[in-house]
């Protein structure tokens, strides 16, 4: 997958769709539509 970067729209199977606002190494922090902002590890989200 090529990498994401600040501002891409991505879903995980837990907390739906987010978009990404900071990027640490394969960690990301992504702001979700209804579970707020919550920090995940890249291979667990899917550009959309």
């Amino acid at each position: 997958m090529d990498r994401l970067t600040l501002g891409d729209r991505v879903f995980h199977r837990k907390f739906g769709n987010g978009d990404v606002t900071a990027i640490d190494g394969n960690k990301l922090t992504i702001q979700f539509d209804r579970a707020g902002e919550k920090r995940a590890v890249d291979s667990f989200v899917e550009r959309v």
